[in-house]
């Protein structure tokens, strides 16, 4: 036997199944899920995560660079230029080794073409054949002072000054090149103090 529903017991069971399916999931709407409240999971080991790259970043100094302003209080003087290829070196006294004579002389033509290495060169041969004569110190003083190898020039002349003992000429020539060695060296107080020395002899 069929019983048939009243219209407001009809109206009521619509209702319950209207409700009822708001509730169920529609099979038409993406679920979201909330992943900022989830605790993020670590990567598995290897992955290589991307990088964000932005044009926007800017790096600036922490502190200042700093900035050096040179004092006009702690300027040196200049040293003098290595000599001109027209100065000579010393004159050579014949009485000397004839083979020494002829090796200054050679050095002395080095020295005026403005070859100074070859004209330390036949010094220095020189200096092997005859070593205690003051005269090829002062070649070779000189020849290193014009190379600009101003140390090693005053430590020849002071050896020179120190072999020439009984010979005041060389002595004076010898005090006279250390006074020109240490001035275009810049040290005008060592100049002024051989060139007193020079004035002795």
């Amino acid at each position: 036997m069929r019983r048939n529903l009243s219209p407001r017991a009809l109206t009521l069971l619509m209702g319950v199944l209207v409700l009822a399916g708001c509730a169920s999931p529609s099979p038409y709407v993406t679920p979201v899920e909330e992943r900022s409240l989830m605790p993020a999971a670590p990567p598995p080991a290897g992955t290589l995560m991307p990088v964000d790259q932005t044009d926007s970043v800017s790096v600036a100094p922490i502190y200042d660079a700093p900035s050096f302003t040179p004092s006009s209080q702690s300027q040196q003087p200049v040293p003098v230029a290595p000599a001109a290829p027209s100065e000579t070196l010393p004159k050579v006294q014949q009485g000397s080794n004839t083979a020494v004579v002829a090796l200054l002389g050679d050095a002395q033509q080095a020295a005026g073409r403005g070859d100074f290495a070859g004209a330390e060169s036949q010094v220095e041969r020189a200096l092997r054949i005859s070593p205690r004569d003051p005269q090829i110190y002062l070649q070779l003083a000189t020849v290193k002072r014009q190379k600009g190898e101003y140390l090693q020039a005053e430590q020849v002349a002071l050896r020179g000054i120190a072999l020439a003992a009984g010979l005041p000429d060389y002595k004076s020539k010898l005090w006279r090149e250390l006074a020109l060695i240490r001035t275009q060296a810049g040290d005008y107080a060592g100049a002024a103090q051989a060139e007193a020395e020079a004035e002795r002899f």
